[in-house]
């Protein structure tokens, strides 16, 4: 009995003592010390005060454990007396290798209050690269992108003793030697020497690049077998041998992707398996796109009402890539129909040769016209002042049945023409940055398949800066000039759509499409030899979305230049759609003694 009433006794105390035990956390737990860390003194000549302050709470350990739950007094104050070393430790990968650190602990009033540990730090003058020894060996001693990397490269004497720079910086070579094919490559030697009595430092590197690898043979794999490997050769950026680059492989890769011949493009380099001369295999597998594509679109202007287009591409129709489309096009002025068949000729999906066919009837304010054409031109890009042009040169036929003004005719024209494109821009929808600059160039002569002469040039240009922080400066403009007389033609003969016109949604606003040229002896407009048009036009960002714009458009189609032009200025509100900006603007026509007020509305990308 007496051994039993012991057990149950002992039962019980421990019981109790677990019992207590466990009190006691929750109360540990639930009257945690909290704690406050100051830092002063930190802001620097070098601008980097964030990043020291950030390296120093990621170094401190009074700052890791102050959210632990068990966080005593006695430790708090153990931690507080670890931190001017932490702090200084933490500040030499900036260079500040004589620092001085006050420190000062002050202790909550009450129980749950607030721990406040608060250091002042006297950074001292940062060390300085008395000397940076950067030494390539290797092939790449001779390759003019190391030449340039080290010319730029981005540490230099007199800089900042910076421990990430200077990891940085050895991370440069490396990604550069890997971009140019030194797969092999490595530091020989990469050391940070530092004098603390000279208040100096000192980068040693040595880089041996070894050989660089070569582009090997190329083979391709595809999961249906529906192109020719000629034509799938004619996207390679480079031949084998070739040394390799990782700017020439991404250029393959993305000419195969932007084809629209495949749905799926993996490049792959075999580096497990080099030549004895280095040449590495380039493997090739695609997976073609679906061979038929359908769109169809709707869409406003106030120039044209409302529009719509239904459209079909067959993006291959053989194995030599060749490939049709289609597109019908319908609003209250205007239905076309056109179909283009292209040949592919080059290393992009830009490169091909096109045979159009194409029908036409239009119906403005000021002309009727019924347009058969059928033509050939090809299509490529060409180098001009380091800058990729789009260059189109074609051979069109176009029978128009026309009235304008007066003047009725059934023009007869085998046009010879050609055209030139650039545009730059940080992003073509919605554009910050950016321009772009358009060339046409036709014309046609008298008993070589046409019933009349002319020459013609038309240049048009945008231009887009975004100033401030909220607003872009938008300008455009055009100049046209057709000669006639010179060629022993009638401008009389030429057909609407070979006249130039001015007014509406993207010409001078505040006047209807087209209604702005030459007036006939009835007052009716018939359209001029000549154009000159500019915009200025400056929009604020209000939303996320939405802006406002206020605008001054100025021009006119003319005879001559000597006559007077057009003005309209106005306001709008933009909303950026996926599509591009849908500008909706009220102009008013500042050149008519009523200026009357018109309402535009135009939906697209900036360029």
């Amino acid at each position: 009995m007496l051994i039993t009433n012991l057990f149950h006794l002992q039962i019980r105390c421990t019981f109790t003592q677990i019992l207590f035990f466990i009190i006691l956390c929750l109360c540990q737990s639930a009257y945690a010390a909290e704690i406050k860390i100051e830092i002063e003194g930190l802001e620097s000549k070098e601008g980097d005060t964030k990043a020291l302050q950030e390296n120093i709470l990621k170094n401190l350990t009074l700052n890791q454990q102050k959210d632990h739950p068990r966080l005593s007094n006695s430790r708090i104050r153990r931690l507080h007396k670890q931190a001017p070393e932490q702090i200084k430790q933490a500040l030499q990968p900036f260079g500040y290798y004589d620092v001085n650190v006050t420190t000062e602990l002050t202790p909550p009033e009450t129980e749950q209050g607030v721990w406040i540990a608060r250091y002042v730090i006297k950074l001292g003058e940062p060390l300085k690269l008395k000397a940076v020894d950067i030494q390539i060996d290797g092939e790449a001693q001779n390759d003019k992108a190391f030449q340039k990397q080290l010319a730029d490269f981005p540490i230099k004497v007199g800089d900042t003793v910076n421990h990430p720079n200077y990891e940085k910086a050895k991370r440069v070579l490396r990604n550069l030697a890997d971009e140019r094919g030194y797969f092999d490559a490595k530091f020989i030697e990469h050391q940070l020497i530092v004098d603390e009595t000279a208040q100096t430092a000192n980068i040693d590197l040595s880089f041996d690049s070894k050989q660089r690898y070569r582009f090997g043979n190329v083979t391709f794999q595809q999961k249906l077998f529906l192109f020719d490997e000629s034509l799938l050769r004619r996207f390679l950026t480079f031949e084998t041998g070739d040394p390799y680059t990782g700017t020439a492989l991404l250029a393959f890769k993305n000419s195969l992707a932007h084809s629209d011949y495949f749905s799926k493009v993996e490049v792959e380099v075999d580096r497990t398996s080099p030549t004895k001369d280095l040449h590495l295999p380039v493997a090739v597998a695609l997976e073609p796109a679906k061979p038929n594509k359908f769109s169809a679109g709707i869409g406003y202007g106030t120039d044209t009402g409302p529009r719509g287009s239904i459209g079909w591409k067959r993006r291959y129709i053989n194995r030599y890539g060749h490939r049709i489309s289609t597109k019908a096009e319908v609003s209250e002025i205007r239905q076309s129909v056109t179909a283009n068949y292209e040949i592919p000729t080059g290393r992009s999906i830009d490169n091909f040769v096109a045979l159009t066919t194409g029908y036409k009837d239009e119906h403005t304010n000021t002309s009727e016209s019924e347009v058969f054409l059928i033509g050939i031109s090809k299509h490529h890009s060409r180098q001009i002042f380091n800058r990729k042009l789009s260059e189109v040169i074609g051979l069109e036929y176009r029978d128009e049945k026309y009235a304008i003004g007066s003047d009725t005719g059934h023009a007869k024209l085998l046009m010879p023409n050609a055209n030139w494109s650039y545009i730059k821009a940080d992003n073509r929808i919605h554009t910050l940055r950016g321009y772009k600059i358009h060339l046409d160039v036709r014309g046609a002569l008298t008993n070589l398949g046409s019933n009349t002469s002319f020459l013609q040039t038309h240049l048009d240009l945008k231009w887009i800066r975004q100033i401030f922080k909220n607003g872009r400066i938008i300008t455009r403009g055009e100049v046209g000039y057709s000669s006639v007389s010179l060629l022993n033609g009638d401008f009389h003969d030429l057909p609407p759509s070979i006249r130039f016109f001015a007014g509406g949604d993207r010409s001078v606003r505040g006047y209807d499409y087209q209604t702005l040229g030459p007036k006939n002896l009835e007052g009716q407009v018939i359209g001029g030899q000549n154009l000159l048009v500019g915009s200025l036009e400056y929009e604020h960002s209000i939303l996320e979305k939405w802006s406002l714009a206020v605008f001054y458009d100025t021009g006119n189609a003319f005879s001559d230049f000597s006559e007077p032009v057009k003005q309209g200025a106005g306001f709008g509100i933009r909303w950026q759609s996926p599509v591009g900006p849908v500008r909706i603007d009220i102009a008013t026509a500042l050149s008519e003694n009523d200026h009357p007020i018109r309402l535009h509305i135009n939906i697209g990308p900036d360029l």
